[in-house]
């Protein structure tokens, strides 16, 4: 079966720090099998279809064959064996940075139509506006910094992902250090930033009616995913040829 895995730079696993086999110029790279029982994030190849990827996002993108009986999770699809096939060059930091917008962008627009339904256009419409507008992230902290009384939210999410967008952190306002000087790569600011969007857009999906929560984060996480595939023109899951 053909599937895809996200490692970090270098052919490395993010969890495991395995140093994986990389293909050459005319083969694919060496057999990697485990011993024992498949059992998920325990032992196993763990690879993804295209409605998992943003699960496993990391600097690498490899499509990779898995071979032997194939267990299907939530959020992987696991087997005892797999090599390397070839590197998606499509997911690059370029890429990430995209999905990050991709995220950032629709997650505003749902904030904003929930601050609407509240009856605040002009915030909705501030809030709005600072995605395209220089230092977008400072103007969305001015914004919540003016409307601290408010416990509905939207305003606050904004602010939080605004800073996460920039590599820092919500409850500072220094500017976060570059990649080159120990801050997060893209692909970790993708991870990040598409886990925190998908808890927000739950979170205003709560507020809307209680107990929407989980069905609305796996809904958008299913979402980003599907993004990613079509962005980097991802084939459906299949038998190795």
């Amino acid at each position: 079966m053909i599937a895809y895995k996200f490692l970090s730079s270098g052919a490395i696993g993010l969890f495991s720090r395995h140093a994986w086999p990389t293909p050459t110029s005319d083969a694919p790279g060496e057999w990697v099998r485990v011993d024992g029982e498949v059992k998920e994030c325990l032992n196993g190849v763990h690879a993804c279809a295209k409605s998992q990827l943003v699960e496993w996002l990391d600097d690498e993108l490899w499509e990779i064959e898995l071979d032997g009986a194939v267990l299907e999770a939530d959020g992987a699809v696991i087997a005892p064996a797999g090599r390397l096939v070839r590197r998606l060059e499509g997911w690059n930091d370029e890429c990430a940075r995209a999905f990050v917008g991709h995220c950032v962008d629709g997650t505003v627009a749902l904030a904003a139509e929930s601050l609407a339904r509240e009856g605040r256009a002009t915030d909705a419409e501030a809030l709005l506006a600072s995605r395209s507008q220089p230092g977008a992230e400072l103007k969305v902290f001015e914004l919540a910094r003016n409307l601290e009384e408010d416990q509905s939210g939207p305003v606050r999410f904004a602010a939080d992902m605004a800073r996460l967008e920039h590599g820092g952190r919500p409850e500072l306002d220094a500017d976060a250090p570059t990649a080159e000087a120990g801050g997060p790569t893209p692909a970790a600011l993708a991870a990040n930033l598409g886990f925190v969007c998908a808890h927000i857009t739950a979170q205003l999906a709560e507020q809307e009616s209680a107990g929407a929560y989980a069905e609305s984060f796996a809904r958008e996480r299913v979402s980003q995913s599907s993004w990613l595939a079509e962005k980097l023109q991802l084939e459906p899951l299949g038998d190795a040829s």
